[in-house]
């Protein structure tokens, strides 16, 4: 249906790619991958006609219907919801508005007025066309669309500028969707979607004919919709036949297999350079010696570029202030504005070192019950406690963008950091994807997603023992996503996270606060015995998950006096959760441990590297060969210290491979 052929394409000096061959068929469905910047929106945007490329040819079957989506679809529109969505059938709707127009005319038209029977052809054709195209139908397909991607009834008949831009976005997907293209593509369709609207989405594309390309930093999402990846890399487009989570494993393998495959390369050249280097000078070897450069030469273009693998994160958290078990406390608390609760009944512990995650439909509560948590709003009724020595930490959605912008990377981060850390910053913001003088850009000019990873290093840095974190993975890419997981992952104290991206929660979470329905809802494991258990109960096959908050009581129970009904949480744990926090303790008592043994091969390292040097210039001094002695000395303790430097190294190595 579209093909791209030998397609390069240039902003001002950089090379964005080139030589990119790519085509696409009916039922093809590819997830395009690859970081910030590589330039993945702009191939779409050639393979769509917006952009033309600077080589390259671009060829469209005839009869094809492009629908794109773009990251920011929230234009202004005047009309409601329904009215946005049906943007969709546009020339339908003109028809019908022509037709009923005619159906007025011909009223008042007299019986023999010689121009009736031509507005009765029209009006015939019209009709004609409107019930071959199901007409009837447009609008409760439009309503259905609407409400899979969480518009009330109410709601899609309300004007559209009355909604967020993120909801907007959502009317701009109904539209397109209704469009019923031939090849569909979504550029970060999943950044203002919920939960139900994420599961919606990816049911109603397992239906859809055409093909689909979809860029998206959401690695569940992918797993469902894609069955094809293509990596947009260095200016390479690599393709991979596979799941998401198939690429991911078959990246990590050809990235070993390039790097085997160089080694053996290079060892062939230097025994070749070695070669021509012995016997260059002379004459009876001196041809065969031309022959072996050459062959160098031809080796060197073999040399493959290895794929970017992505960094880790290696650095000591501040110590967290040492608490008791129970940080924060919520007792029968509720949250409302005017006379209307977001929820009532909730109450809740948050112990020391759990990670729970809040999930529910946008607009049910969850930011306002973090913030509840963090102390920013106070319940309407209910108690929330705080142990004394609890020091928490809120994240805000846009916390990134408050960043000042006159401040250069290294700057933003230096103004939070500890005396301790400050050493090792450089090597923080590495872990963090900003290396060598990406430390020196100044905030104003990053992108969204490093604005954010500047943000969350700054959060990581000071000393708390609770992190409060809403949407943290906001324009995050992939990598990006990788690096916070791994920190939370190795974040000593608390966290409550309220997000919207499935393999954040099911990596990190040890509970789930469901927010729906005005409740408050404990499910005890992570996010996938969350989801068992949640279609389990949609089923009708398990019981409902014990309740952190109770069911929002009735004129009869309204008093602030009044208690709520029991909690359905048990007082005592199960054995499950016992050993769940055993592993847990174990596993953190683990992770410190490999942090400090880090720390201590990180300086120990640093010493070595520079007592190194210092005999590297002693034994460059040719007087030190005067003296025997002394010279069999220094070169005994420079092996000493070069081997001593290689077995830390290793050591270093085992240990950050080693971390959960």
């Amino acid at each position: 249906m579209i093909r791209i052929q030998n397609v390069a394409y240039s902003i001002g000096a950089r090379t964005l790619f080139s030589d990119i061959t790519w085509a696409i068929g009916p039922g093809d469905r590819i997830a395009l991958v690859g970081p910030n910047g590589a330039g993945k929106t702009t191939l779409l945007r050639i393979m769509l006609g917006e952009y033309t490329p600077d080589t390259g040819v671009r060829v469209l079957s005839k009869g094809t219907r492009l629908g794109y989506l773009p990251q920011e679809a929230a234009e202004t529109f005047e009309g409601t919801v329904l009215d946005r969505a049906l943007e969709a059938h546009r020339h339908l709707l003109e028809m019908r508005e022509e037709l009923d127009a005619l159906y007025a005319d011909m009223a008042t038209t007299p019986p023999d007025d010689p121009e009736l029977p031509a507005l009765l052809d029209r009006a015939g054709e019209l009709q004609h066309h409107l019930e071959l195209h199901d007409e009837h139908a447009i609008e409760p397909e439009a309503r259905r669309v609407l409400g899979g991607l969480g518009f009330s009834p109410e709601d899609q008949d309300r004007p559209l500028s009355e909604f967020s831009g993120g909801w907007r976005m959502r009317a701009a997907l109904a539209a397109l969707l209704l469009t019923d293209p031939t090849v569909l593509f979504l550029d970060e369709p999943t950044n203002h979607l919920d939960l139900p609207a994420l599961e919606w989405l990816e049911d109603y594309l397992e239906t859809f004919r055409g093909g689909l390309v979809v860029v998206s930093h959401d690695r569940v999402f992918l797993d469902h919709v894609a069955t094809e990846i293509r990596e947009l890399d260095q200016g390479a487009l690599q393709e991979y036949a596979m799941s998401f989570t198939g690429y991911l494993e078959e990246r990590e393998n050809r990235r070993a297999r390039i790097e085997e495959q160089n080694v053996q390369l290079e060892k062939k050249i230097a025994q070749l350079s070695r070669f021509a280097e012995r016997f260059g000078a002379k004459a009876s070897k001196a041809a065969q010696a031309q022959s072996k450069r050459k062959q160098v030469e031809r080796l060197k273009r073999l040399h493959v570029v290895l794929p970017r693998r992505p960094r880790g994160i290696r650095f000591q958290f501040p110590p967290p202030p040492h608490v008791g078990r129970s940080l924060i406390r919520l007792e029968d608390a509720s949250f409302g504005y005017d006379k209307r609760d977001v929820f009532s009944g909730a109450s809740f512990e948050i112990e020391r070192g759990e990670k729970v995650a809040i999930v529910g439909a946008n607009g049910a509560g969850k930011t306002t019950l973090l913030r509840i948590i963090a102390g920013q709003l106070d319940p309407r009724r209910g108690e929330r406690e705080i142990h004394q020595a609890a020091r928490p930490a809120f994240f805000a959605q846009h916390a990134a963008e408050i960043l000042d912008g006159k401040l250069t990377v290294l700057e933003a981060v230096d103004e939070v950091a500890t005396d301790d850390a400050r050493p090792r910053l450089r090597s923080l913001l590495g872990s963090f994807l900003f290396i060598g003088d990406d430390v020196f850009k100044h905030c104003r000019v990053l992108s969204g997603g490093e604005r954010q990873r500047v943000a969350i290093a700054r959060l990581l840095l000071q000393p708390t023992n609770l992190l409060l974190l809403d949407e943290p993975t906001h324009h995050l890419d992939l990598a990006g996503k990788e690096v916070l997981e791994d920190a939370l992952g190795q974040y000593p104290g608390a966290i409550v996270v309220v997000t919207h991206d499935r393999s954040l929660m099911a990596r990190l979470a040890t509970r789930i606060l469901a927010v729906r329905d005005g409740r408050v809802e404990l499910y005890p494991g992570g996010y996938n015995d969350y989801e068992a258990a949640r279609l389990a109960e949609a089923d009708g096959s398990a019981p409902a998950a014990g309740k952190a908050a109770a069911t929002p009581r009735g004129p009869a129970s309204a008093s602030p006096t009044a208690k709520a009904p029991a909690k359905s949480q048990p007082a005592a744990r199960s054995p499950q959760q016992d050993a769940l926090r055993r592993d847990e303790k174990r596993r953190a008592a683990e992770s410190k441990k490999r942090a400090q043994e880090i720390e201590r091969l990180e300086r120990e390292i640093e010493g070595k590297e520079v007592e190194l040097k210092g005999l590297e210039t002693a034994l460059a001094d040719p007087d030190v060969y005067a003296e025997p002695a002394r010279s069999r000395d220094l070169l005994a303790r420079y092996e000493k210290i070069k081997s001593d430097l290689e077995a830390s190294w290793r050591r270093l190595e085992d240990l950050s491979e080693a971390r959960p």
